[in-house]
């Protein structure tokens, strides 16, 4: 084991010198190896733990001299570390600390990002598709991890539906004036505790359409007067079925953001 006792050499024979600095030359040309720790031990000092299993490590004391830190294997090229020029790796690498994973442009003046969440329950592995998708599409997922590519509506594409399409029905608020606010949805329901003015909606957007299910209380004889806004055939505004609990659905069609073109369906059941 070609370790010195200590790295100070002590007055002596011109023998017992010899002998006490081939030791500590033979410690420091092969950095200290040997299958259990240097005796004397300094900070930054090189070690090659011979005992490591399955190959020799490369040690080194850390700054304050209290523990041997692991470098790397030293059967290996570049000890086994990644080269800061390209590097194949062959096990699992972890960036902790939500590390950023970061793509440089060009000029490496900015970069983008991959980051894990602040926290999360549990961990997850997604695989990818072993080959390219078709243009506009995205990556799915089969919900258990597997990644594939996926076609998907985009706005500006005309759509060959193959199942049911529907926006959820918005229960409006009762009251004297009832103003919806078409933002919210496309349809919408309301039932009428008293004679009401449906009034101008809100965020119209030319092209929307959609119906609002309009239901009599359990008394009836409700009327409903509408906004400025609203446009019907002949220029008359209908007139709701009053029986107790019954049901009309006026249907409509934002034509501007002043004018909407709607037909009431009376009295469905």
């Amino acid at each position: 084991m070609p370790q010195a006792t200590d790295y100070n050499i002590a007055n002596q024979s011109g023998a017992n010198f010899r002998a006490e600095l081939n030791t500590i030359l033979a410690a420091v040309v092969s950095q200290n190896s040997g299958s259990t720790a240097p005796t004397t031990t300094y900070a930054y000092q090189l070690w090659i733990d011979t005992s490591a299993s399955p190959n020799p490590l490369l040690k080194i004391r850390n700054g304050a001299n209290s523990a041997f830190i692991t470098i790397g294997d030293v059967t290996l090229t570049n000890l086994g570390l990644a080269a800061l020029g390209g590097a194949t790796f062959t096990g699992d690498i972890t960036l902790n600390a939500q590390s950023d994973l970061r793509f440089a442009d060009s000029d490496s003046s900015h970069y983008v990002a991959f980051q894990a969440p602040a926290t999360i329950s549990t961990n997850y592995t997604w695989t990818l598709p072993n080959a390219d998708g078709s243009a506009s599409q995205a990556l799915s997922t089969n919900g258990s991890g597997t990644l594939s590519w996926a076609s998907f509506a985009a706005l500006a594409t005309a759509q060959t539906f193959t199942a049911q399409q529907r926006g959820a029905i918005t229960a409006l608020t009762d009251g004297a004036t009832i103003t919806p606010d078409f933002s919210l949805a496309n349809n919408f329901s309301v039932t009428l505790g008293g004679s009401r003015t449906l009034a101008n909606p809100t965020n119209l957007t030319a092209g929307a359409s959609g119906a609002i299910f309009i239901s009599q209380d359990g008394t009836g004889s409700r009327t409903l007067a509408f906004g400025s806004y609203w446009s019907f055939s002949g220029g008359t505004a209908p007139t709701l079925t009053t029986t107790a609990s019954a049901i009309d659905v006026l249907v409509y069609t934002v034509r501007t953001t002043g004018d909407i073109a709607a037909t009431l369906i009376t009295n469905i059941s």
